[in-house]
């Protein structure tokens, strides 16, 4: 039998633009208990970095109430309730949930306290509801991250495509909370994070990222590149990590050179992307072309 889905409303805490009209970083809050039919239920998050959560948001254009999924871009270990997640408006025709998250009805409704609802997963045993998420297990088609008794062993390169950077972004906050897996006698995960915008205005928690570079040297490395507009004074990469070109025989040319200089030691890591299909077929083919074996290779696009 098919169990009937649970909604409960989450207010609208945090609305920062990014990007005017591009890009906005999103906090609902959940209250930590519930009534359904007269019984309280305690609410409970333990979503994993990596995963999203369903939401309802309006339509700009269709005036409904959609169902969409949002990749969360903060930890449930730091933030438990606090369910953030950065939207960006993709400019398609029949772009509706993405229009309205960047317009002033967002803004007003976060001003007077509204909320949007949130889809959760009731275990009555326990009486509680847990916050509903997309992947319940690793898979190459998804971000989920690893069992922390996993990943603290892996090398683990992430290229992040614009609002791509959301799932990695969960993953330091994870990773951060639990000191980068080291322990005695373990030096913990190798978190290569490269995050690709068009100019500097689209960089998410530029100068917080630098912060935990220089907090874990051994654990963590952080390099922001920018593809279309950049500073005088720039010092990070610039231009597209991947080159692309078709071949007079209509054949996909991949020059990963741009990558590799940023992470010579590519081979045998374990790669995650997240960004747009085109970038994941052009990544597939430059790892084949260049001869490049990866350890293990999972991705989210869209």
């Amino acid at each position: 039998m098919r169990t009937a889905e649970v909604f409960v409303p989450a207010v609208i805490s945090k609305v920062e633009t990014i990007d005017p009209g591009e890009i906005r970083l999103i906090a609902l809050t959940l209250q930590e208990e519930y009534e359904i039919g007269g019984r309280r239920y305690r609410v409970r998050d333990a979503m994993r970095p990596g995963n999203a959560f369903l939401a309802r948001p309006l339509g700009a254009q269709s005036g409904k109430i959609r169902r969409r999924m949002y990749t969360r871009s903060n930890a449930a270990v730091t933030a438990p309730l606090i369910l953030e997640t950065i939207i960006n408006h993709t400019h398609e025709e029949r772009a509706d949930t993405s229009i309205w998250w960047q317009s002033e009805q967002v803004e007003d409704l976060h001003r007077t306290g509204e909320s949007i609802d949130v889809r959760m997963a009731l275990d009555a045993g326990r009486d509680e509801l847990v916050v509903f998420e997309n992947s319940p297990v690793c898979d190459p088609r998804n971000l989920r991250l690893e069992p922390d008794t996993e990943w603290p062993s892996m090398r683990i390169v992430a290229i992040a495509l614009s609002t791509g950077i959301t799932p990695f972004l969960a993953y330091i906050d994870h990773m951060r909370a639990h000191a980068f897996g080291r322990e005695p006698g373990r030096v913990g995960v190798h978190l290569t994070l490269i995050a690709s915008v068009r100019h500097h205005r689209q960089l998410m928690r530029h100068e917080e990222l630098l912060t935990v570079e220089r907090e874990f040297p051994e654990n963590f490395r952080y390099y922001p590149v920018l593809t279309r507009q950049w500073p005088e004074s720039w010092p990070y990469g610039r231009g597209r990590v991947m080159c692309a070109d078709d071949t007079c025989d209509g054949d996909l040319q991949v020059d990963l050179g741009p990558l590799l200089r940023l992470v010579p030691d590519l081979p045998g890591c374990d790669l995650r992307m997240c960004g747009n299909l085109a970038c994941r077929q052009q990544l597939e083919a430059g790892l084949r072309q260049h001869g490049i074996t990866v350890r293990s290779f999972r991705t989210e696009v869209w």
